[in-house]
């Protein structure tokens, strides 16, 4: 049975980085259907040439996806593989995903630099891929087939002469020891973990990633906060998520409760007033950054401008295109709860009221999840509509975190029914398992044994003339990169479960990346989002960035910012 994709037309960006609403495309000449589908941020375009289909793509700011998939009706037998051409000229990944009709979903990222110059045949069976997520995690027959292109990148990939193969084909991929094909044909590792072998070495070092103490924290980087909300923002409130126009929820949640940890209540209560005034229940404007539109409550956009714009965006505005995204209202909740511990309830008793009630009138009982339900996503794109047809975990461990704060426990516990049903696997995004661990209190510590044994995910590289081991925010064996948030994710769920050696080591990672800054004419110290450009993170690398200044003192502090808690 052919696969073949005839004339797919240029297509809208259809869904957010963290979910997805599939629209359906008629190529013509075959009555077989295909989708489209891609987050916010990605631009692209599709068009074929005599069943070559041909993406001209930039991916979306830190991680952008753009997938194509078709149904099979009927299934077929999950030893027959899935086989095609590609031709590449870009960076970032090619996802092949298999999915059965219960929805589990096996996939493998194949990194698009260096292979592809050349038309060059790439053939997947079921037993190639690892599960991802979804469904009981058995594959059963292949009930629909997608490629994606994810990650961080741009440029040009032509796909072609898509078919199901026959059960004799050459497989891709080879396991550890096997041989190699021929030179010109392209063949890669099956996913699955790369074991450390001296991931369980004994003492204190940093081949075992132990240390004995937690280094000082550097005070520059609460300054470089302090600078960055009275240089960078109009009315000294909210802060830029890196020295841009860019305003993001979540970077402000966790800045709010950052000045919180060391002290600085004022500066905190200035971005939660901002958010806590952003209520007008008459608000007519549907991209201002307010709670109401039209009457009805919504929630706040993911990302506002924060000045005007040269292309006319008002202060305080979305792009037209962000999310109010449930995992940014959970954090958002988390700050306020913060501050009530340490200055009572009375000051934000009406915002957090509002954002709580909103994410209890998502939630959604999960039928294929006995005694488990979900957090729906919230307004997508701009508001164009509400809500995706399924559950997002990340968001999900937000909302729980939450819950439990808040006191909800019989809504916390269906999540984590939800939420431990739907995460199986040994390939999910970093914080998939660092904010388990973070929202269980340190319950589920051996999650951490996940990404901190693969080297899939544990990288080791030279920061400034020295020898560094952080996470990856991924499973990808062929980058060499640390992502600074996961850095501070790992050292506070670390001491969230009392292995104080392991906390204090990668706490003291972040060390090596420190950096001056001259803002506002101050001296201060910042880190960059990750250590090199490798992963497609191309921006300045010069300049600090708001999550990585409040992992870092989060991490220096042992702060656990999903239960509030210092150990």
């Amino acid at each position: 049975m052919r696969l073949l994709l005839y004339s797919i037309l240029s297509a809208a960006a259809l869904c957010s980085a963290t979910g997805c609403r599939m629209e359906s495309h008629y190529p013509s000449g075959t009555a077989e259907q295909w989708t489209v589908a891609s987050d916010d941020k990605s631009t692209f375009d599709i068009s074929d040439d005599h069943g070559t289909v041909r993406i001209t793509f930039s991916l979306g700011e830190g991680f952008g996806w753009i997938q194509l998939g078709k149904p099979l009706s009927p299934s077929t037998d999950s030893d027959v593989p899935v086989t095609f051409l590609v031709e590449a000229e870009a960076t970032g990944d090619l996802e092949v995903k298999f999915l059965d009709a219960d929805g589990t979903t096996l996939g493998v990222k194949i990194p698009l630099e260096g292979d592809f110059a050349g038309k060059t045949r790439v053939t997947a069976f079921a037993h190639d891929l690892e599960y991802w997520w979804g469904g009981d995690g058995v594959f059963s027959r292949l009930a629909e087939f997608q490629f994606a292109i994810s990650g961080q990148g741009s440029g040009t990939v032509a796909v072609s002469d898509i078919e199901l193969g026959q059960p004799d084909m050459k497989s891709s991929f080879v396991g550890p020891g096997e041989k190699r094909s021929e030179a010109g044909l392209f063949t890669m590792l099956r996913p699955g973990p790369h074991l450390d072998p001296d991931r369980n070495a004994p003492g204190i070092g940093f081949r075992q990633r132990r240390a004995a103490a937690m280094t000082p924290e550097d005070p520059g980087v609460l300054e470089w906060l302090k600078t960055m909300q009275d240089e960078s923002s109009p009315a000294r409130q909210v802060l830029p998520t890196t020295e841009d126009n860019e305003c993001h929820t979540f970077n402000n949640s966790l800045v709010a409760m950052a000045f919180l940890v060391k002290g600085e209540t004022g500066r905190a209560e200035r971005i939660l007033d901002f958010f806590a005034n952003a209520t007008d229940r008459d608000n007519m404007d549907p991209s201002l950054q307010n709670f109401f539109y039209n009457g009805e409550a919504r929630g706040f956009f993911q990302y506002v401008a924060l000045n005007e714009s040269t292309n006319g965006i008002a202060p305080y505005h979305n792009p037209g295109k962000a999310d109010r995204w449930m995992g940014d209202m959970a954090w958002l909740l988390m700050a306020y709860k913060y501050y009530e511990q340490k200055n009572g309830p009375e000051r934000y008793r009406e915002i957090t009221g509002l954002l709580k009630d909103l994410l209890i009138s998502w939630f959604k009982k999960a039928e294929e999840v006995p005694g488990g339900g979900y957090v729906q996503h919230g307004w997508r794109k701009g508001d164009a509509y509400l809500h995706e047809n399924h559950g997002h975990a990340e968001g999900n461990i937000d909302c729980y975190a939450v819950f439990k704060l808040y006191g909800e426990e019989e809504q916390a516990e269906k999540v984590r029914v939800w939420i431990e049903a739907v995460t199986r696997g040994e390939s999910q995004p970093l914080d998939i398992y660092t904010w388990q661990v973070l929202a269980y209190d340190g319950d589920k510590g051996e999650l951490l044994d996940i990404p901190d044994h693969d080297l899939r995910y544990r990288k080791e590289l030279a920061v400034n003339g020295r020898q560094v081991i952080g996470p990856y925010h991924s499973a990808a064996p062929g980058i060499t990169n640390i992502w600074l948030d996961g850095l501070g994710h790992i050292a506070c769920a670390y001491f969230a479960t009392g292995n104080k050696e392991r906390g204090f080591f990668y706490a003291n990672q972040f060390d090596a990346f420190l950096m001056d800054s001259s803002l506002g004419g101050r001296k201060t110290r910042t880190l960059p989002y990750t250590a090199n450009r490798q992963g497609g993170f191309d921006f300045d690398q010069s300049k600090g960035v708001l999550s990585a200044a409040a992992w870092y003192i989060f991490a220096k502090n042992q702060f656990n910012p999903m239960r509030l808690t210092q150990k």
